[in-house]
């Protein structure tokens, strides 16, 4: 259960004995922080939502069916807004996804119905295939990057459990979280997830995604966050019930450049 989950959609029954601070909890919290790229509206360069990839592979495609692009992210410009050194430092990084399965990312057989490719040259605009359908395909909205820092939502990270809290310190916590928050939509790069449902995706990432060619000693915590995409009006993007989409690097594949075993869950309310 995510630290939200606790705070927003559970009851909880009162302590025996209120153990737990909310300057405790924030502290913890901060001391775990870690930096991320918020994704916003802007000129953005060659970063983008939606739109056409500058792309020299092929056309991805699940089941016969040409997959949706979902963003561009020019990963010259992501390092030098500060982004995640495991990234390559210069090319684009291009996310698809299939729109008619919606798959959750739970079950191996969803392989391919998510893909990222790593382009690590310029190359030209790469229009739709035309058995895309209109309503696959996403307005192009320009983005760029902001630095910020992101907090584990979920309170086992850090070994917290919030039922230790009185009344008092959890609102008090509430108030304080809520107040931190990235706005929507939260778009990312890097960092802790904000997730829907639950955190702990980089388990479910290593328990169902492809092993074959894993490099020596990966596990659960060589997963990093690739992108976080939320459900977005101004794009004309809805995952599921204002949903979110997650896509899930190891960390050595993204360093040798490598995203052909990336994973992708997709969140819900």
């Amino acid at each position: 259960m995510s630290l939200f989950g606790w705070l927003f959609g559970k009851r909880r029954a009162a302590p025996q004995v209120a153990s737990l601070s909310a300057k405790e909890v924030l502290t913890k919290l901060k001391g775990a922080a870690l930096p991320c790229l918020r994704l916003r509206a802007g000129d953005g360069g060659r970063s983008w939502l939606g739109g056409r990839p500058q792309m020299a592979s092929p056309w991805p495609r699940f089941q016969g069916r040409p997959l949706s692009l979902v963003a561009q992210i020019d990963l010259a410009q992501a390092r030098a807004a500060g982004g995640p050194n495991w990234l390559p430092s210069e090319g684009q990084l291009l996310f698809f996804y299939d729109l008619e399965t919606g798959g959750w990312g739970m079950e191996a057989e969803e392989a391919g119905s998510s893909v990222v490719i790593y382009e690590p040259r310029r190359a030209e605009v790469a229009p739709p295939p035309d058995d895309l359908p209109e309503d696959a395909r996403f307005d192009q909205r320009p983005l760029r990057f902001d630095l910020d820092v992101s907090m584990p939502d979920d309170p086992e990270r850090l070994g917290l459990n919030l039922k230790d809290m009185s009344s008092t310190e959890f609102r008090r916590l509430e108030a304080e979280l809520e107040a931190m928050a990235p706005a929507s939509p939260a778009h990312q790069i890097g960092g802790y997830p904000t997730p829907v449902q639950w955190d702990d995706m980089e388990r479910t990432c290593e328990r169902v995604a492809p092993r074959e060619g894993r490099r020596p000693g990966a596990g659960v915590d060589e997963w990093r966050l690739l992108l976080q995409v939320d459900s977005d009006d101004d794009a004309g993007m809805m995952w599921c019930d204002v949903g979110q989409l997650y896509f899930w690097v190891r960390e050595a594949d993204a360093r040798a450049g490598d995203f052909s075993r990336t994973w992708t869950i997709l969140q819900s309310h």
